[in-house]
């Protein structure tokens, strides 16, 4: 795990030495990292009104999957990374709004937007990482790391009230009615399927997360009408072999109609999940960490990113996919 000062401290003795690469570099320096308490960019900026120190905190959990699911959902993407600003500075409490900070998108390792609260902090004065240190304690952003969470960090699931805020700001914020998870069925690798942007689980339905047991891989669901047990196969179903993990595979699946699912007694439409490979910036990007079977032969949205995957620390994993 690395500290929010590795970047820095270790490559720059001090402040002023940053500062010259900031400068070197454009006009900024950034570093992300994190840590038990949440996900950052920490950064060294050069504006109107000179240097800045900037932390800023992005959302993580259910919460950061909601911002995602919201954003590929969206006809105008860039009108959602306003809306999705809106909602972000709306979803924190008014005891807890300062006029320092403000939610802005900052760069991402994807073309998915990277959006979180900020503020800054005058460099003037600043000599050693010691001096930022003491100057970041007070900022009043760290005030708001439990929301970065979502309202209960001890569970992932967002209330509904969440939800409906996003929709107050003109966004999708779709739920599964299944597992309550926030879902896009305009994932670049699932066009058309339901999918969690979740870096593991994607088309799969954990219904046992609101406390329907035994685990069933089923396909996520937007009315609570259509949460039934796993469909059957008939037997006649045609078949084909997935090319990347050779499992025996259907488009006739009745949980995943049209998508190419495994068959047999842990039948899922994914066929790999990336494993490592990625820096935690990267990680924290990614939404396409899931990927379908593909039959031999035969072409896919997801083909060009699985040959790149395989490259950097793809693997497969058929059958019971471990969680």
């Amino acid at each position: 795990m690395t500290t929010p000062w590795d970047d820095f401290t270790g490559t720059y003795p001090s402040v002023a030495d940053a500062l010259a690469a900031a400068e070197g570099a454009g006009g900024a320096l950034t570093c992300f990292s994190f840590d038990d308490s949440g996900e950052y960019d920490r950064s060294l900026r050069q504006g109107a009104d000179g240097w800045t120190y900037e932390v800023a905190l992005y959302p993580r959990g259910g919460l950061r999957e909601l911002l995602k699911a919201c954003w590929l959902d969206a006809e105008d993407r860039d009108e959602a990374v306003e809306q999705l600003r809106g909602a972000l500075a709306a979803y924190v409490p008014e005891s807890l709004r300062h006029p320092g900070i403000r939610v802005a998108q900052r760069p991402s390792t994807t073309n998915v937007p990277r959006i979180g609260w900020v503020q800054s902090l005058p460099v003037t004065g600043m000599r050693t990482w010691e001096d930022v240190r003491l100057a970041e304690k007070g900022m009043p952003l760290f005030d708001l790391v439990p929301l970065a969470d979502g309202p209960d960090p001890d569970h992932w699931l967002l209330p509904e009230e969440t939800f409906a805020l996003f929709r107050e700001h003109g966004l999708s914020a779709r739920e599964c009615a299944g597992c309550g998870a926030p879902v896009t069925d305009r994932h670049p690798h699932w066009p058309g399927v339901l999918v969690s942007t979740e870096c593991e689980f994607g088309p799969v339905c954990d219904r046992s997360l609101l406390g329907d047991e035994p685990y069933r891989q089923v396909g996520h669901v937007l009315d609570a009408a259509q949460v039934r047990p796993s469909g059957k196969l008939t037997g006649k179903e045609r078949k084909e072999q997935c090319e990347h993990c050779g499992v025996p595979v259907t488009e006739q699946n009745p949980d995943w109609p049209g998508t190419w699912t495994a068959i047999g007694r842990y039948r899922s439409p994914v066929c790999a999940v990336l494993g490592s490979g990625t820096d935690d910036a990267s990680g924290y990007d990614l939404v396409d960490g899931v990927y379908p079977h593909v039959p031999a032969g035969l072409d896919s949205p997801a083909a060009s990113a699985i040959t790149a995957a395989r490259k950097t620390g793809y693997f497969l994993r058929p059958g019971p996919l471990g969680w």
